[in-house]
């Protein structure tokens, strides 16, 4: 997959917590790209850094050293507004955890992600329903 620019390239990414005196690296010097419509797997052991990579990967945190490049831009340098921006247009999230609002009925929490979006309220609501319906 030469001729491609990858979807998504980290270079040389690192990832390391701090606790008072104590540095803890998680991820060491990760290069990796991803091709548009390739199906990847990140797997590893509990507390390989899994879940800090996909963090990363998808901008809820930022490296702590290298590059992560998305559709050739430099994410790196994005500041918050335009990471909220890529986070609301080009990626889906599925959390581990439910992340439900507790106060919201099924098709409340289902619309809830196309309101970043700034679809109408009724569209969003048909929309919702439709998915939950389709689900059974």
């Amino acid at each position: 997959m030469t001729d491609k620019q990858p979807l998504i390239k980290l270079t040389g990414v690192t990832k390391s917590f701090q606790n008072g005196d104590l540095e803890t690296r998680v991820l060491h010097g990760i290069d990796l790209e991803i091709y548009p419509g390739e199906f990847v797997a990140i797997i590893g052991q509990s507390g390989s850094g899994k879940s800090t990579l996909m963090n990363i990967l998808g901008c809820l945190d930022k490296p702590t050293t290298g590059e992560y490049y998305f559709s050739g831009k430099n994410v790196s340098a994005f500041d918050a507004d335009e990471l909220a921006q890529l986070r609301r247009e080009a990626f889906g999230f599925v959390f581990q955890s439910y992340n439900l609002l507790a106060g919201a009925t099924a098709c409340e929490n289902v619309e809830m992600p196309a309101t970043y979006s700034g679809m109408p309220p009724d569209e969003r609501r048909e929309r919702a329903s439709e998915l939950l319906s389709s689900l059974g």
